[in-house]
């Protein structure tokens, strides 16, 4: 809500700018233009107003995206049961640890199938949201502790999987080390360096993905 105010403020500023901007070159300007400039001031005020409805319906559409996808996952009994097979993998890990479910030998398992369906559903949300088909900041306040302690909990088994593929969970990788940066308890330079550190094998950054210059 606090970035819609935001970006209505700045589309009406922009407006008034635009018009008191167009008006006083008009004033200016020698009588024989005063209809050129009319005209011209129109088209530009126009296309402005066509780039604003274009803007709005494509956010329009991000939040109702974002929006299906958060029903989908409450309402989605196999996502709650795979979850819930995953956390319990995950309390046992000390006892079988978690990169051995991205071997051969273990993939059929029932913990396996709930990490990879876990991951992949993230996976599918991240790149969406890298492309604009989901809204990310609404994701993030809603879910931004459900992804980060995936991807923590989760590393070992992504690092594991990526030694086969480094494109494995790739945009999954991506959010989690986005959103870990975000978080205000996560503000301290200092504090940003450790982060990116934990999180290096799994952003994998190069060209493509998330830089420093982009956090």
């Amino acid at each position: 809500m606090h970035r819609r105010k935001n970006y209505t403020f700045y589309i009406i500023v922009y407006f008034l700018f635009l018009l008191l901007l167009g008006l006083s070159c008009i004033s200016y300007a020698h009588s024989d233009y005063y209809s050129a400039g009319a005209i011209i001031l129109s088209a530009v005020i126009a296309l402005s107003a066509a780039a604003v409805n274009i803007f709005y319906i494509r956010r329009t559409a991000r939040e109702s995206n974002s929006l299906h996808f958060q029903q989908s996952l409450l309402n989605s009994i196999e996502y709650a049961n795979n979850v819930d097979i995953m956390v319990k993998a995950i309390k046992k890990r000390h006892d079988f640890p978690l990169e051995d479910y991205a071997k051969d030998e273990h993939a059929l398992t029932s913990e396996a199938k709930a990490i990879r369906y876990t991951l992949n559903s993230w996976e599918e949300a991240a790149n969406a949201m890298k492309h604009d088909i989901y809204d990310e900041i609404y994701l993030y306040n809603s879910h931004k502790s459900t992804v980060l302690y995936i991807g923590l909990m989760l590393r070992s088994y992504i690092n594991a999987k990526q030694k086969v593929n480094v494109s494995f969970f790739e945009s999954f990788n991506w959010l989690v080390l986005k959103w870990a940066i975000r978080r205000d308890s996560f503000e301290e330079k200092e504090t940003k360096k450790q982060l990116k550190k934990v999180f290096k094998d799994l952003s994998n950054i190069k060209s493509g993905k998330i830089t420093s210059a982009q956090l």
